[in-house]
């Protein structure tokens, strides 16, 4: 891999990570859910775009993890680093997200939206393990922002299997992963196979389209992402495919637009420096985007600009103090935050 595609696979993550907190400021209970200007922030951020950040994160995924890929002992090999740099973080950070309203709860006597600690008494060990790792009841676990990497779990798990239908299906193989969502689509980690397997096939070819070709993809997906955000239509269950695809294409080929073939990250120090934190802010973003998004309006008088500005301003304010605390946090103690991260 070139220099301009590790430090372009990086600059994009770090721009869907972004993407990914107004996603998630928009999800916050009773962020003016109601008034036309926060309503408008959100259609026009989260609503647009939104869709796109976490296919991202899956086809980059998917293109690491089959690149290099010989035999079917280089995919064994995959999984056993994937342990380390995928599978532990999420495990520590799914345990951290409930911990730190009970640790609240216990040593401060505070009471939180939610008594995990109540919850796990009555429900058990299995009960909480599944709470934890899998589905709290919402299609989630615990730490919601993490069902992207519990499924990415279940697809390298099942690594060896899709190692065999490339082989076999080549290029068809996206076919059968989409008509399975289409049958199945309750089936959360299909879903995630669509972007890691086209992914694997297409992502390193994407900068080889013509530029015409490239700006009707940009046009459908802002046609079908506005019509979506005007009029939720009922196909868009099935349409999203067409859209989100149009919206990858689009995102991975105006970054060569923008950044050019002499683009070097590290000549950027601060966005360099934002970049090796985008998997800690990932895992670690919540509660503190939560509490921001909820404290903000009030503090700006209630009104429609004072939500708007929670919306909007949020993801801005989390992101640099994530990266802050992720930067002292990996200079006071390096080996705990390697481990967190998978030395990320």
């Amino acid at each position: 891999m070139n220099q301009y595609l590790s430090d372009k696979i990086k600059v994009v993550s770090f721009i869907a990570i972004i993407i990914v907190f107004y996603i998630h400021a928009n999800l916050a209970d009773g962020v003016g859910q109601t008034m036309l200007l926060p309503s408008l922030g959100r259609k026009c951020i989260a609503g647009v775009f939104g869709p796109c950040a976490v296919p991202m994160f899956y086809a980059i995924s998917g293109f690491l993890f089959f690149r290099g890929i010989d035999c079917v002992s280089d995919v064994f090999g995959k999984m056993k680093k994937r342990v380390w740099t995928l599978l532990i973080p999420f495990v520590i950070a799914a345990i951290v997200y409930p911990l730190q309203p009970v640790l609240k709860q216990l040593l401060l006597h505070t009471t939180s939206e939610r008594d995990y600690l109540a919850l796990a008494q009555d429900g058990g060990l299995l009960y909480t393990l599944r709470c934890l790792f899998v589905d709290s009841g919402t299609g989630m676990p615990w730490a919601y922002h993490l069902w992207f990497m519990r499924d990415l779990v279940i697809i390298v798990a099942l690594s060896p299997l899709l190692y065999y239908l490339r082989r076999i299906m080549h290029r068809w193989l996206i076919v059968l992963v989409v008509a399975l969502y289409m049958l199945f689509p309750q089936v959360g980690f299909l879903y995630a196979s669509i972007w890691f397997v086209a992914g694997s096939f297409f992502l390193g070819e994407l900068s080889r389209l013509p530029r015409q070709l490239v700006v009707a993809f940009v046009m459908l997906f802002l046609t079908l992402a506005v019509w979506h955000q005007v009029d939720d239509y009922a196909a868009w269950q099935y349409v999203k495919v067409l859209e989100i695809s149009c919206g990858l294409v689009s995102l991975w080929c105006v970054y060569d637009w923008v950044f050019p073939q002499d683009f070097r990250l590290s000549d950027h120090r601060w966005l360099a420096l934002a970049c090796q934190f985008t998997f800690f802010i990932y895992l670690y973003h919540e509660p503190m985007l939560h509490t921001i998004v909820k404290a903000m309006p009030p503090l700006l008088g209630n009104s429609q600009w004072g939500y708007l500005a929670a919306v909007v301003l949020t993801p801005l304010i989390v992101a640099p103090l994530g990266i802050a605390v992720g930067y002292v946090f990996r200079r006071l103690l390096p080996s705990v935050y390697y481990i967190l991260t998978g030395k990320r």
